[in-house]
């Protein structure tokens, strides 16, 4: 019994993929388990899927439309147990106290689900850091948008070839499925932008750098041939085994000596658990996430559960943990949810396990690379295909009369962008955090 009688206070740290789906099965499941009190915390009022924020990239649909209000979100069905949602950046845990530190408040739990996701992994080469763009949210694409746009309004007025290479050169570093969407939608846009500025059109250029020797690591290697040939297809100089070393203003310098000059340059090469979560106290994976048991529960601390990025969860056909991605975030999130009702009734819980499906991964209009369990595709098929799941996927998420207006204008968007019609203009002067996302205090 805790503190308040037989009150049980879960607490949510993150509201991504996982944590979210996980707040969401607690609101469900808990009008069954008197007492039960679910808090979520996050520093941002509004959930987007991260999946679809290329698309604000390339101008393709609005910020304002792949993002949800968590307030709308928790409270849409009257007939749910209520989740309790504050708006708060998490700044330490203490397990030993259970204790959840934010920048407004403490709060104490029973049960602790840590979804904090992760942030951009510069392999202790912190050099790099200041130089380069951030790709982790609807901000971070709101930024690379306008600042294409940006550049080519500077380029116009340049007469400096040199500089005006430097303002049309686009550099993004990584070559995982991240980069390879977010290299084809930066070629995408640039070229409906060369519409624009017809006289800049033949200096622009995109280039995904790659330290390993093929794309898309963690697939099939089908897929890294397919994915060369089609960017490549597309003008995007693709550099396989070439490690960026330096980051200066107007240019960056690899592993080799080669200098490119460039003055754009957007890292994902790789991602780590949020600090918060990584400075915890308890036995982590190489790549610093917190092991968890098959529940999903540290096993050092019962009533801990770790889900989504910050979660190190060997799968169980031996290939290495399970990847930092939304499809197992948000299948993680309902388990560790049904897990903690389960403690609390005195139930068997149920182990994790979750078969990777695939991957579709978009290469340009009409252009997808396609692996489907073990089969690898492209062509119109693959474009049809990933635009179908893509607009289901979306259209059902959070279920399906979730922010049915919101949806309704994303797909609008898509379809208009099908035809040619992008947003060639700043989306940081349309103020879509306010009014689009439609922010609330409470």
């Amino acid at each position: 019994m805790t503190e308040g009688g037989d009150r049980k206070r879960v607490v949510i740290l993150g509201a991504g993929a996982g944590g979210l789906a996980a707040a969401l099965e607690l609101r469900k499941a808990g009008t069954a388990v008197p007492g039960v009190e679910v808090t979520l915390v996050d520093q941002r009022d509004y959930h987007h899927p991260l999946p679809y924020i290329c698309n604000v990239v390339s101008g393709g649909v609005r910020p304002g439309h792949i993002c949800f209000p968590l307030h709308a979100v928790l409270s849409e069905r009257s007939n749910s147990r209520p989740v309790l949602f504050k708006q708060s950046r998490v700044e330490d845990i203490d397990p030993e106290n259970k204790v959840v530190v934010t920048d407004g408040e403490e709060l104490k739990w029973d049960y602790l689900v840590v979804a904090l996701g992760s942030t951009t992994n510069f392999f202790g080469m912190s050099n790099l850091e200041h130089g380069t763009l951030a790709f982790k949210s609807v901000k971070d694409a709101v930024s690379i948008h306008d600042r294409i746009l940006d550049n080519h309004e500077a380029a116009l007025r340049e007469e400096d070839v040199q500089r005006r290479r430097v303002l049309l050169t686009f550099v993004v570093v990584g070559g995982g499925a991240t980069g390879a969407e977010l290299a084809a939608s930066i070629q995408g846009f640039v070229s409906v932008v060369g519409r624009k500025y017809p006289s800049l059109t033949a200096e622009a250029r995109v280039l995904l750098v790659e330290a390993r020797d093929s794309l898309l690591s963690g697939l099939k290697p089908a897929m890294s041939d397919l994915a060369i040939r089609r960017l490549s297809s597309r003008g995007i100089v693709i550099l396989l085994e070439t490690r960026v070393t330096e980051v200066l203003p107007d240019a960056i310098e690899t592993a080799d000596g080669t200098r490119i000059s460039t003055g754009t340059v957007i890292w994902v090469a790789g991602v780590k658990p949020a600090t918060v979560a990584e400075s915890l106290p308890f036995e982590k994976g190489r790549d610093g996430r917190l092991l968890v048991n098959a529940y999903l529960e540290v096993p050092q601390a019962p009533g801990t559960y770790v889900i989504g990025d910050c979660a190190y969860l060997p799968q169980r056909d031996g290939s290495g943990p399970y990847p930092q991605t939304q499809q197992v975030a948000e299948r993680q999130g309902p388990v560790c949810a049904r897990n903690i009702i389960s403690t609390i009734l005195g139930r068997n819980r149920q182990a994790f396990d979750y078969r990777f499906k695939g991957q579709l991964i978009y290469m340009g209009k009409n252009l997808t690379a396609a692996q489907v369990w073990n089969h690898v595709f492209d062509g119109f098929t693959g474009a049809l295909l990933r635009r179908i799941f893509y607009a289901w996927e979306f259209v059902s998420y959070l279920g399906l009369t979730t922010g049915l207006r919101r949806k309704a204008g994303a797909v609008n968007d898509w379809v208009l962008a099908y035809f040619g019609r992008h947003a060639i203009a700043d989306l940081s002067d349309e103020k879509w955090e306010a009014l689009e996302v439609g922010r609330k205090r409470r």
